[in-house]
C-alpha cells in the first residue's frame, strides 16, 4: 500500500479530534441517556478506527513482505529489479540498495568461478598434452628393452632415450609443482633487501654448463652493487628462466649480455642475446602458459619458464618487457628498488 502513511495519519487525526470533541460535548450534555448513547457511539467509532488502522497495517506489512520477496527472488535469479524508490531515504530503499550490491557481488563471484573452471579445464588439457609424449616414449622404450635379442648398441640407445624422456617428465613435473604452488598461494613471496648482483650471478652459475657446451659467452660487467626489494630465491628462479631461454635460442658461439640500469623507483635488468629472435606476432603470447613459438621446434622446453617469470615479477610489484628482431632478443625485468626507511 503506497499511501499507508497518509491513511494512518488521517485515522490518528480523526480519532484524536473525535476524542477531543466528545469530551467537550459530554460535559454539555445533561441527559444521562444521551450521554450514555453518545459515549457508546464514540467508543464504537474509535474501535472501528482502530480496527481499520490494524487492517491497513496488516495489508501494508503483507505488501511490504511481498515486494521484498520479489526483490529476493530477482536476486536469486540474478535479475536486476527495483521495487522501492531509490530517491527516498527509507529503510526499504536502503535494504534494496544492499541487496542489489549483494547481487552484483554474487554475479562477479559466479563469473570468477566460471572463469576458474575454464582455466582448470584448460590447465588439465595442457598438462595431459605435455605429459602424454614423454610417458608414451618412456613406456615404448621400456618395453623394447625387454627384448632379449637387442644388441649392446641398441640397448644403450634405448636406455639413453628412456633417460631423456624421464628427465623431460621430471622437469615438467617440477615446473608444474612450482607453478601450482605459486598460483594457489601455498608459497608467498617475501620481498626483502637483496643484492640483484648476487641473484644474477646465481642464475649465471645455473646455466653456465649449458652455455659452455654451446660455446656461448655470458657477459655481466657491473662494478656497482644494486639493492632491490625481492624474494631472493624466487627472483633467481625468474632470472634463470630468462637466461636459460637466451642460451637455448642463441646459436653456438653467440653472446648473452646482462646489464643493470638504475631508475628512481626500479632496477632494470636486461638479458640480451643475438639468437633467432621472436616474431612480432608472437611477442604478446610468449608469457602464456605452455605457449611455444614456431621457432621453438626441436628445442627442449615445455613453455612454462616465461609464464613463471612474469608471475614472480608481477607478484613483487615489478613487470617484464620484451623487444626482439632478427638480430636478437632483449628481456627487460623491472624490479622494485630497495629504499632505506
Amino acid at each position: 500500500m503506497k499511501h499507508f502513511e497518509i491513511y494512518r495519519k488521517l485515522i490518528l487525526i480523526t480519532g484524536t479530534a473525535t476524542a477531543v470533541v466528545s469530551v467537550g460535548v459530554f460535559f454539555f450534555m445533561e441527559d444521562i441517556l444521551f450521554r450514555t448513547l453518545f459515549i457508546s457511539f464514540v467508543f464504537v467509532f474509535l474501535c472501528g478506527l482502530l480496527f481499520l488502522l490494524d487492517f491497513l497495517h496488516n495489508r501494508y506489512n503483507d505488501n511490504l513482505l511481498e515486494e521484498i520477496t520479489l526483490l529476493i527472488e530477482a536476486l536469486v535469479e540474478q535479475q536486476e529489479r527495483t521495487v522501492f524508490s531509490e530517491a527516498e531515504d527509507t529503510l526499504t530503499a536502503r535494504l534494496q540498495h544492499q541487496l542489489l550490491k549483494l547481487r552484483n557481488i554474487l554475479k562477479a563471484q559466479n563469473q570468477m568461478l566460471t572463469q576458474e573452471k575454464e582455466q582448470i579445464k584448460t590447465l588439465i588439457s595442457d598438462i595431459s598434452h605435455q605429459i602424454k609424449t614423454p610417458v608414451a616414449a618412456a613406456n615404448t622404450f621400456a618395453q623394447l628393452l625387454g627384448d632379449t635379442g637387442l644388441s649392446d648398441e641398441e640397448r644403450s640407445e634405448y636406455i639413453a632415450t628412456l633417460q631423456m624422456s624421464l628427465e623431460k617428465l621430471t622437469f615438467l613435473t617440477n615446473s608444474l609443482i612450482k607453478m601450482s604452488r605459486l598460483e594457489s598461494g601455498i608459497i608467498r613471496l617475501k620481498p626483502e633487501q637483496s643484492s640483484l648482483n648476487d641473484i644474477v650471478m646465481q642464475a649465471v652459475k645455473t646455466v653456465y654448463a649449458k652455455a659452455r657446451d654451446k660455446n656461448i659467452t655470458i657477459t655481466f660487467d657491473c662494478g656497482q652493487t644494486f639493492e632491490a626489494l625481492l624474494d631472493f630465491n624466487w627472483t633467481a628462479e625468474a632470472v634463470t628462466n630468462v637466461l636459460d631461454n637466451a642460451v637455448k635460442y642463441t646459436p653456438s658461439g653467440g653472446v648473452v649480455d646482462l646489464k643493470i640500469t638504475e631508475y628512481p623507483s626500479y632496477l632494470r635488468l636486461d638479458v640480451s642475446d643475438n639468437g633467432i629472435g621472436i616474431p612480432e606476432e608472437e611477442q604478446a603470447k610468449i608469457f602464456g602458459r605452455f605457449y611455444r613459438g614456431k621457432q621453438s621446434a626441436g628445442v627442449d622446453g615445455v613453455g612454462i619458464g616465461l609464464y613463471l617469470t612474469r608471475d614472480i615479477v608481477n607478484k613483487q610489484n615489478g613487470y617484464i618487457k620484451v623487444a626482439s628482431d632478427e638480430k636478437g632478443t632483449t628481456f627487460s625485468l623491472f624490479l622494485k628498488k630497495f629504499r632505506e626507511q
